[in-house]
Order: C-alpha cells, then structure tokens, then sequence
C-alpha cells in the first residue's frame, strides 16, 4: 500500500512529496515496524519515475521475502546543483562546483537535510504510523549515499544501520575520515562500489576506489562494524543498485535489531 504526503521543507521554501510503503497486512494487526528512509525516493518503486526508467524495486523486494518494514521514499530536488546542496554535508570546492554550476559553491546543506529528515518526516512518520522509533534505517546512492553515509557517522543515536552504494566520497575524503575517527555509535554500515563508477571515465572511476578503500581502512582502524562488496564490470545506475538490495536489506533488518 502507498501513501503519498507533501512535507514542506520550510528552511528552503520547498516541499517533498513523499511516498510511504506500508505493508499489506498494516491495518489488519497491531504490529510495530521498523522504517528505511530513501533518498533519492522518486527511484525507490516506480520504472516510470525512477530516473533512468528502472526503479530499485523495493516494495517488490520486500513482499518476495516477507519483510515488515515501513519504507519513506523522499525524493531528491530535480535540479543537479541544488541536489548537491541538498546531500552535501559540506561545500565542494572550485573545481567540483564549477561541474555543477558557474554561480557559486555547491553543497552544505546536509545537516539542514538530515534535521528535515529527523525533526519533520520521521516525527510525522512515528506519530502517525506504528513505528519502532528507534529503529530508523537509511539509504542512498551516488550522492543519496554521501548523506547516508554522513547520516550514520553524525547522527548515530537516530540512524544505526545504513547502505550507502556507490558513494562518492572522494568529494569529501578528508571531512569523512575525521568523522570516523570521531565516530561513538554502534552502529553498521553497509557501503559498495563497482569498477566503473565513472562510466567508461577511468580518473573518475579511480576516484572512487581510492576514496573508497581510504574509508574502508579508517573502519577498520575504528572498529566500526561494516559490510563492503566490490563489483567488477559494474557502472553507475539504478539497474545495478536494484541488484544489490539481497546483500543490504537483511543487513539493515536483522531480527536482533528489533528493540
């Protein structure tokens, strides 16, 4: 079953349009379910919205294996530089900025993101559904998986498990890296990489290995709990993301998490 609910997103004078999957047996119990939150929602269900015209599929992933969770899809802003402002947790610098546009810097605007997310959506989502509060899941790719990603580190005591795929941390190695080392949850990440992430671009796709592999070190140096799949002859689109929620979903739902 889908929900569709417009939250206004009063710091930006925006508003999304969220979609909510509630499972289909919701109003036939009193269950309570734990919630995954989608970034870059409008490619969370439909082909038609998705994109790149093929969706992750989730809802369908989750009536094939018999999952109980309640999912929120919120969709990115469809305009590439204030996208970026949206998922970047810090300002990119000159070089990465003038990709996107020749007006300004682009980014910084993940905390106040992530307190839509937290102050408004899940507050709206916990009081008007039966939710386990605090039990709160994300995800993301490419850059949905940057603020994901900054969701588990920055916001632990909300966001305990997380998937960021394909993410493209080399953006902001540095920052990321002092996150990690500062890093007091308990928590478990969930993040992968194909070897083209750069579509046929080998600088760009380096990038994202080197980045990758620096962050995957610093988890290890921290002890922080993580789950890193590598894929060869793997790019960078929905199609391949959707391949991987059998690797991820069982992560971000174990049975023990139930609290």
């Amino acid at each position: 079953m889908f929900l569709t609910i417009s939250i206004p997103f009063e710091k930006f004078q925006r508003e999304k349009k969220v979609v909510i999957y509630l499972p289909e047996d919701y109003y036939k119990t009193k269950k309570r379910y734990p919630v995954l939150y989608i970034n870059d929602g409008q490619n969370a269900f439909f082909d038609h919205q998705s994109f790149m015209g093929t969706s992750w599929g989730f809802d369908q992933y989750v009536k094939e294996h018999h999952l109980d969770i309640i999912m929120v899809a919120i969709p990115c802003v469809f305009d590439d530089a204030i996208r970026m402002d949206e998922y970047g947790p810090w300002l990119l610098d000159d070089y990465y900025s003038q990709l996107f546009t020749k007006d300004r810097l682009v980014g910084g605007q993940g905390d106040d993101y992530l307190h839509f997310v937290i102050d408004n959506v899940k507050v709206l989502i916990d009081h008007r559904f039966r939710t386990l509060p605090s039990f709160s899941a994300m995800v993301g790719s490419s850059m949905g998986g940057v603020i994901s990603a900054y969701a588990f580190l920055a916001y632990p005591q909300v966001f305990k498990r997380v998937a960021a795929l394909s993410t493209a941390f080399f953006l902001y190695e540095k920052q990321f890296l002092d996150l990690i080392a500062h890093y007091q949850g308990e928590g478990k990440l969930y993040f992968d990489l194909g070897d083209d992430e750069g579509h046929g671009n080998a600088q760009e796709s380096e990038a994202y290995i080197s980045s990758n592999t620096h962050i995957r070190a610093a988890l290890e140096e921290k002890g922080i709990a993580y789950e890193y799949h590598f894929f060869a002859h793997t790019t960078h689109n929905e199609a391949a993301w959707r391949k991987r929620l059998p690797l991820f979903m069982p992560m971000l739902f174990e049975e023990d998490d139930h609290v």
